[in-house]
């Protein structure tokens, strides 16, 4: 009978922890808000568009059904993380239903790319899921900064000391599986 009640136990206990949620939201676009290039989305498997470093950009993810009420929410808590300039935790405004659009401006001297997460907590670096690819592959989308050529052509990556491999540890090893999915 004891054991009937802890297997009872346990199955209550299962049922009433949160399922983790699947990222749905999308990176569909980003737009120069003033002269700044833009280039993108490129890439097999993480998806990168090219900003420039001290330049504004209009971002734009849809698909947001975790939070905000399913997307329907006046807005929405996102994050744009930076190893190399910190990250920036911003308001996105609705525009549709699972539609949001947000302001960044890229910090002078960036470098590497930007990872952009949503449902996030102000404040708490650890919170929020990973905007992905434009065609819904699990796969996330950056910000990657670079230099352009004349006319907006041929983006550059911008390599800095903090672009470097991430350091594993088993116990982190599943996040880090995250990061590059």
């Amino acid at each position: 009978m004891t054991k009937c009640y802890g297997v009872l136990i346990a199955i209550l206990v299962l049922a009433a922890l949160p399922v983790a949620a699947a990222a749905n939201a999308r990176l569909v676009n980003v737009t120069a808000a003033g002269g700044g290039c833009v280039y993108g989305p490129s890439g097999p498997g993480v998806q990168a568009w090219d900003v420039e470093p001290g330049q504004t950009y209009t971002i734009t993810i849809s698909n947001v059904v975790e939070c905000a009420n399913g997307g329907t929410d006046p807005t929405l808590n996102v994050r744009v993380n930076s190893t190399s300039s910190g990250n920036t935790d911003l308001v996105a405004i609705f525009v549709a239903t699972g539609v949001y659009t947000f302001d960044f401006t890229v910090p002078a001297g960036t470098s590497c790319t930007m990872p952009i997460f949503y449902c996030t907590a102000p404040g708490d670096d650890s919170s929020g899921l990973f905007v992905i690819r434009d065609d819904g592959l699990s796969f996330q989308a950056h910000l990657r900064a670079s230099t352009f050529d004349v006319g907006c052509t041929n983006p550059q990556e911008i390599i800095g000391p903090d672009c470097g491999a991430v350091p594993v540890d088993q116990s982190t090893w599943g996040r880090v599986k995250a990061l590059y999915r």
